[in-house]
């Protein structure tokens, strides 16, 4: 946003106030210091409420502006509002500001909740029949319709603050300043404000919202000003502003604890240290894990990258799946041929090589089926050192689904632990699908054969007496 956009620039402002530290005390005291000889002048001091504070807001945004008590708020909207002017620096302000910055301001409290409406109304720049139009909606908005022709002297500091806002609110500003004062309304007018002033926003307008409900900051400001002693400690993004700030705050209470309550400080400091000390050996534990992981991982890897580049080692080449009529394929149906073609590379002869061969369910990494040569008692005589293996599986068994193939080629297969003589592993080598067909019901096909005729019996002399008693199992409900 360039400077000729914004609606409110604030540049290099400074702010001075000069602190009297000698002042007389009551009228009798005041009288006697005119009676009496002059002498020296009384002391002052100067106080810097802003130093060197710089930003911008433009149509459609919303600045927060936080810090502790004393910070400087306060006196940056009063510059803001005009009430106040800056020593140095400058302030601008375009369109009419509609501002709200300290209960029951502009209001005279022997006036009625109606007169002062009009009062405070034409105060901000309203004529009188601007006020009558919008008047049933302030006092609607403030919710004081039984209290409107009472003195405001009467009203509680609730129905002060709703009353201004609700005017503020009303006089078609272009900027609405609005200070903590709401933090003295109820839970449901503050959430009604601070809807007001999100539609406020989206339709254009630039509103600057003081307050110590840091929730309310992060709801209705993406930009946020801090303020420590009258000094800019950050302008951006509020979620950073307000993170920095009670970073500090929690700093300070600390401090003020420790000065007030030493020997308490003493105990939770050294319980804060107990557990500082036992998170760093936690950590140092775990990265100490996760360094021996690491490790482990990277010397695996080197073995591994050894083992791949021996050039007399055995290796799995390739792998083609086959359906019955001998066509290259991944897609079969239950209770159909499968051919599984492996293709290998010898780096040395090796007589007694074993093949293995494994299929799992992919969707769930069930282990479905495994074979190889050595299940079968097959020993390769003479293995070319290129070369292709194959077996054929006459009823394929597994049903519906999606499913991968994993390889290993061992080098003796006469090993005890023959795992120990893995010379290649190839997983997920090939994926395949099974399509059930009207077989459709489990996870695996079983080849059945039904016979084609029923027969009649008696079941009290042929099926317990063709039986033996221990291989009878009869449903337990039946009756008859």
């Amino acid at each position: 946003m360039s400077d000729a956009d914004a609606i409110i620039q604030v540049t290099d402002v400074w702010k001075r106030f000069t602190i009297r530290t000698g002042q007389v005390g009551d009228l009798r005291e005041r009288f006697n210091a005119l009676r009496a000889p002059k002498k020296e002048a009384i002391p002052e001091s100067i106080f810097w409420a802003l130093k060197d504070v710089s930003f911008s807001v433009g149509p459609g945004q919303s600045l927060g502006i936080v810090g502790h008590n004393g910070s400087g708020k306060s006196t940056l909207l009063k510059l803001l509002t005009g009430i106040l002017k800056p020593t140095q620096g400058e302030v601008k302000m375009k369109g009419r500001v509609g501002a709200l910055i300290e209960v029951g301001a502009g209001f005279h409290p022997d006036l009625s909740g109606r007169e002062n409406i009009f009062l405070n109304g034409s105060i901000l720049g309203l004529s009188r029949r601007e006020i009558e139009r919008k008047f049933d909606d302030i006092v609607a908005f403030a919710g004081l319709e039984k209290f409107v022709d009472t003195p405001v002297k009467r009203y509680s500091s609730g129905m002060y603050m709703r009353l201004g806002f609700a005017v503020a609110a009303h006089t078609d500003p272009d900027i609405l300043l609005i200070d903590e004062v709401l933090a003295v309304g109820d839970t449901f007018f503050q959430r009604k404000c601070l809807r007001h002033l999100e539609n406020f926003v989206k339709k254009g307008g630039a509103v600057v919202f003081v307050s110590h409900a840091m929730t309310q900051v992060s709801e209705l400001c993406e930009t946020c000003l801090w303020l420590d002693h009258g000094e800019l400690k950050h302008y951006g993004p509020t979620h950073q502003a307000i993170e920095q700030y009670m970073a500090l705050v929690e700093e300070r209470e600390d401090d003020e604890f420790r000065l007030r309550h030493p020997e308490e400080w003493a105990v939770q400091e050294e319980e804060r240290q107990r557990l500082r000390q036992e998170a760093e050996r936690r950590e140092a534990e775990e990265k100490a894990v996760r360094d021996a992981e690491e490790a482990a991982v990277a010397e695996a890897a080197a073995k591994r990258r050894s083992w791949l580049m021996d050039p007399t080692r055995a290796r799995l080449r390739g792998i083609t799946l086959r359906d019955g009529e001998g066509r290259p394929t991944t897609a079969f149906e239950a209770g159909s041929p499968m051919r599984v073609e492996i293709y290998y590379h010898l780096g040395r002869p090796l007589p007694r090589v074993s093949f293995g061969f494994e299929i799992f369910r992919k969707s769930d990494h069930l282990h479905m089926f495994s074979t190889s040569n050595f299940d079968h008692e097959l020993v390769f005589e003479d293995l070319p050192t290129e070369g292709m293996v194959a077996f054929d599986v006459p009823f394929l068994s597994p049903n519906a689904g999606e499913y991968v193939i994993y390889l290993q080629i061992y080098s003796d297969w006469r090993v005890g632990a023959w795992h120990s003589a893995l010379e290649d592993e190839w997983k997920d080598a090939i994926t395949f699908t099974v399509s059930a067909g009207r077989f459709g019901h489990g996870c695996a096909f079983l080849p059945v054969k039904w016979e084609k005729t029923p027969r009649a019996i008696d079941p009290k002399v042929e099926f317990l007496q063709s039986v033996p008693p221990e291989t009878i199992f009869e449903r337990a409900d039946h009756e008859g």
